[in-house]
């Protein structure tokens, strides 16, 4: 602890002497690429995922004495930000050093809601991220088996870094909902296996490259089957332990964050963190009632069109349970995706001047974890280019999966949503390295959710069917605001939430049991999208009333996708200059 106190003494008298003869755009330039060498040091899993190699044979360092220093970390990087001169910088650079200080001062804040007492949860978490290295983790060389085997080394460290954290939660009162760490016992069992050629850990062996010679071969996989046997299996034996015969019994059985010391105040922050606004809670609760009324009066329309006798609630109720509206098998709920990929693609041109380079594959979510995963989610590319984004989707009990949900779903996870709006971040020369990689939840969602609308504008919800799933999908992201803030405001049960999103989603009870414990265990996060759709919504409405015949949509996306993912109201400061530089354009010609 001393040398790493002398180290970063050493560090920030270096920086002072930096000070003093650089230009304070070569300064802000020095910040952030110091900041960006710590935070891959600090996470080097995720590094590698975005195709930093550096510390391929690293797993994080989950302990609570690195959670101490990469606090100090950012408070040093904030202390340095802070005292530069910017009034003479470009608004290009103002622009980074504002959103780097909102970066850190959202990281601290969230360090405020006491998240590192409860690791464990059904959706990312370390049991989970583990076997997720097989996805990333490249597998050329042999250099790269034995980071892979190293790695494999360090989880029953990370497992004694985890339990470590549950039990100083439970002595302070910071534990997680029954409900949630039920499903985690599954999926840690899923990993007990009787011999290390039944783990998915062993999947590499499976896979040498033809260059390797049979010796190498031989003793890479003498390697892996040892670290599975001595290191994996047995981390996962110690942590299922854990979590039946200790944990279990000490967790609540509520579902909500007010009930953990200070459940209010962490939840304020928690709103704060995701959303990017100063709203409140009941702010959010009352916007979500008005967007579900206003969805349920659109769901009628194409109630009517579709010729169904009855109310919005039996005709939401007829296309949740009718068997013809579902999948018939995991085949084709992937067809219907790659489908729609295909014809979108070509489509992209109508709606942006500008594309990404990154392709976009389609995967299966792997099974160890599709019980308890969403729907879909979107895999980004590696920042080098090596590797393909990968929009994946959740065939685990397809038959129970509605297939009218799919465009929707596929504009959001793919294009022109996630897969179109983080490649081009990242293929961003203009911006500094931290910001190609920035996730403002709000922001990024925000536009995902929007990108659902944008469907219509190519040419797609050509059938009621998808226009339901349209409105059910643009219900659930409203249905969350409602039962988010109800679990961790208003002392909602899981049930009441459950009963409210079958009431007005379009949404399986599949999906809806799913995405109601993701809310559970992640509380504020779901906040985000509809907050963020609304704000460029409302950008975009404001542009086509000042702009009026000279609107341009293309050069409207282009514009607000041209300095990456940044907090809503930077956002809206700087769209709402630029929409008034083009009417000021306008009204001089």
């Amino acid at each position: 602890m001393r040398a790493e106190r002398l180290k970063w003494s050493i560090v920030l008298g270096f920086a002072g002497m930096l000070a003093g003869c650089a230009s304070p755009e070569k300064q802000a330039a020095a910040i952030f690429d110091d900041y960006w060498q710590a935070r891959l040091a600090h996470s080097p899993t995720w590094a590698t995922d975005i195709g930093v190699n550096r510390y391929n044979d690293r797993l994080d360092d989950l302990s609570a004495a690195e959670d101490k220093r990469w606090s100090a970390k950012r408070r040093h990087f904030l202390k340095r930000i802070t005292s530069i001169d910017q009034s003479h910088m470009s608004a290009m650079d103002r622009s980074n050093c504002e959103i780097f200080e909102r970066q850190l001062r959202d990281g601290l804040l969230h360090d405020e809601c006491y998240s590192q007492y409860m690791p464990i949860k059904h959706q990312g978490s370390p049991h989970l991220s583990l076997p997720l290295m097989l996805v990333y983790q490249p597998f050329d060389t042999a250099q790269d088996y034995r980071n892979y085997i190293s790695r494999l080394e360090g989880w029953p460290t990370q497992v004694d870094q985890v339990i470590a954290h549950c039990r100083e939660g439970v002595s302070k009162g910071f534990v997680r909902s029954r409900v949630i760490i039920e499903k985690v016992v599954p999926q840690i069992q899923s990993q007990l296996v009787d011999s290390p050629q039944d783990s998915e850990f062993y999947e590499p062996i499976r896979k040498f490259p033809e260059s390797f010679s049979e010796e190498a071969k031989r003793e890479l996989s003498e390697a892996i089957e040892t670290v599975i046997a001595e290191s994996v299996l047995p981390g996962y034996r110690r942590l299922n332990a854990y979590v039946l015969d200790e944990y279990l019994p000490a967790l609540r059985p509520t579902v909500g964050i007010w009930d953990v010391p200070d459940g209010d105040a962490i939840y304020d922050k928690l709103i704060r963190y995701h959303t990017t606004t100063e709203l409140s809670a009941d702010e959010i609760h009352q916007i979500g009632l008005d967007e579900i009324a206003r969805i349920r009066g659109e769901m009628d329309k194409v109630r009517a069109e579709m010729g169904f006798v009855g109310s919005v609630d039996e005709f939401i109720a007829y296309m949740t349970t009718d068997p013809k509206f579902k999948a018939k098998s995991g085949d084709e709920l992937m067809t219907l995706a790659q489908s729609i990929l295909d014809r979108t693609e070509p489509k992209l041109v109508k709606l942006f001047n500008r594309l990404p380079k990154a392709r976009c594959g389609l995967k299966e979510i792997e099974s160890f974890r599709a019980a308890s995963a969403p729907a879909a989610y979107a895999y980004p590319p590696a920042s080098d280019g090596s590797r393909s984004g990968y929009y994946y989707v959740n065939v685990y009990e397809a038959t129970k999966r509605p297939t009218y949900t799919m465009e929707a779903l596929t504009y959001h996870e793919a294009y022109p949503g996630h897969l179109f709006q983080i490649p081009l971040d990242l293929e961003n020369p203009n911006l500094p390295t931290f910001r190609r990689h920035a996730s403002f939840t709000a922001y990024i969602e925000g536009w995902a959710l929007y990108a659902e609308g944008l469907g219509y504008e190519i040419g797609g919800y050509q059938t009621p069917e998808s226009r339901f799933g349209r409105l059910a999908y643009d219900a659930w992201r409203a249905a969350r605001l409602v039962v988010d803030t109800g679990m961790h405001r208003k002392r909602w049960t899981r049930q009441q939430a459950v009963d409210y999103m079958k009431a007005n989603t379009g949404l399986s009870e599949l999906n809806i049991n799913s995405e109601v414990d993701r809310y559970i265990s992640w509380p504020g996060q779901a906040l985000a999208y509809k907050i963020g759709e609304l704000t460029i919504r409302k950008l975009r409405d404001d542009a086509e009333t000042q702009l009026g015949d000279s609107f341009d949509l293309r050069e409207f996306h282009d514009e607000l996708l041209s300095q990456g993912a940044q907090p809503l109201s930077i956002l809206k400061e700087r769209m709402n200059r630029w929409i008034a530089a083009r009417a000021e354009v306008l009204t001089a010609s």
